[in-house]
């Protein structure tokens, strides 16, 4: 393999690749780039048998052919030629090793490689069913279902998003038992039947990461998806973890309702927040039926204590005392750019639904949010 390639465009697709890459990795294939030739063009391959990013990036080549190379060392040297003028050569030598040098420069570089035919198979979305979804409304919907995703698996614990596709719109809904959101897109989806696929964390994480497109194309085989923007592919196997009854979940009959805005909210729980313990973070918001919040952050074992007021844009019912982990509020409004949230309570045993105010009619935004006990 022989190719000349700009640093610059080269490296912005390996930034991409190396988040597949597990720091890690227990196989040594694993820890590697497949670098390979295409149709003027460098394609780069990272997976971590779980979920695969392949890009391609414009390139003069001169010999065709494929080499792995450590997606560290790889990325460093890019990197660190990328603030040069002019393209970079790349070649692998009869020692089987790649030489990097940049174009009319004398400095040389020879790194170890693997064998290509080691690498796990690329698979293609050929074949599978197809179709096209606008790349914000997507994103969109991952941004804000991603903090509810689950770290660790147990009953009432995903580890990936639930996404609900039919013909006039697509959700996406997860939860870690402490918390769940439910975020959709209303439009046409492009399938006749019903969908309903679970879909991996990681995979979720990369797919926010890739940009420059208006839409992408989302393909399904054999238990895999496949999502496609430009000259990028992701794709991952789906889970077959079951997904909890999530539509139980939803509260229904709250009879008190807040109308907040969302940055005073968020600047408040940040400060409190700055007391609380570490453990739970625990908040404790007061809701009066004048339209005032206090928030009470209680540190039991340093004996901090702080408290902050806000009024209340409208509020709706008698006073509720509850108690709330403060990072789960404040995931929830790091992820809406709307000026308002509201909060429909009941009391401290049960949870409550917290939504930003969208205009009627508007796609639907609801995360669910369990109150902490008071001891």
């Amino acid at each position: 393999m022989e190719t000349r390639i700009e640093a610059r465009s080269l490296l912005s697709e390996l930034t991409l690749a190396q988040g597949i890459v597990e720091s890690k990795a227990t196989i040594p294939i694993l820890a590697n780039f497949l670098l390979r030739t295409a149709d003027n063009a460098l394609e780069i391959a990272a997976s971590d048998l779980e979920v695969t990013l392949t890009c391609r990036c414009p390139a003069e080549i001169l010999e065709p052919g494929g080499v792995t190379v450590s997606a560290k060392k790889f990325s460093s040297l890019v990197r660190a030629f990328s603030g040069l003028e002019g393209r970079l050569s790349l070649k692998t030598t009869a020692q089987g090793r790649l030489f990097l040098q940049p174009e009319g420069g004398r400095q040389e570089y020879h790194l170890q490689t693997l064998p290509p035919e080691d690498f796990p198979t690329l698979l293609s979305p050929d074949g599978g069913k197809c179709l096209e979804l606008p790349m914000e409304a997507l994103k969109r919907c991952i941004a804000e279902a991603l903090v509810s995703v689950g770290v660790e698996e147990s009953r009432f614990s995903v580890r990936g998003g639930l996404l609900l596709l039919e013909s006039g719109r697509l959700a996406l809904v997860s939860t870690d038992s402490h918390r769940l959101t439910y975020t959709e897109w209303v439009g046409p989806v492009g399938v006749e039947e019903p969908m309903r696929l679970l879909v991996p964390r990681k995979t979720l994480t990369e797919f926010l990461k890739l940009d420059g497109e208006e839409k992408v194309r989302v393909s399904f085989r054999d238990s895999t998806i496949f999502l496609e923007t430009g000259n990028r592919l992701l794709y991952s196997r789906l889970m077959d973890t079951t997904f909890p009854a999530w539509e139980k979940v939803i509260p229904q009959g709250s009879d008190k309702l807040a109308v907040l805005g969302r940055a005073e909210l968020q600047e408040r729980l940040r400060r409190v927040s700055n007391v609380a313990e570490s453990k739970t973070r625990a908040v404790i918001l007061s809701f009066d039926p004048a339209g005032s919040l206090e928030i009470l952050a209680r540190n039991a074992e340093t004996g901090d204590e702080g408290r902050e007021y806000l009024s209340c844009d409208r509020y709706e019912g008698e006073a509720v005392q509850l108690l709330f982990n403060a990072d789960y509020i404040l995931d929830f409004l790091g992820a809406c750019t709307e000026e308002k949230v509201q909060m429909a309570l009941r009391d401290a045993e049960h949870q409550a639904l917290l939504q930003p105010v969208r205009p009627e009619g508007a796609p639907e935004h609801k995360y669910v949010l369990m109150p902490l006990r008071f001891d």
